[in-house]
């Protein structure tokens, strides 16, 4: 199994979500993570969503392995 959906599937498992959150009237977006009902913003707001999609698929993998141990 690929190292991202792995590590996206364990987070899912253990309540953790990542997600896009669009800001209103523009293209730009930021990235969220819900960690069982703890909301993390990032400060960085991202151009497109294709570049956060990008950045939520290393999210997964840097929380899975902070969290699986």
């Amino acid at each position: 199994m690929n190292k991202y959906l792995k590590a996206q599937s364990w987070c899912l498992e253990n309540n953790i979500k990542v997600y896009i959150v669009p800001i209103k009237g523009k293209k730009k977006c930021y990235v969220e993570i819900n960690d069982d009902g703890q909301l993390i913003r990032s400060p960085k707001t991202y151009a497109c969503q294709k570049d956060a999609s990008d950045k939520i698929w290393d999210l997964f993998l840097y929380l899975y392995k902070q969290k699986e141990k």
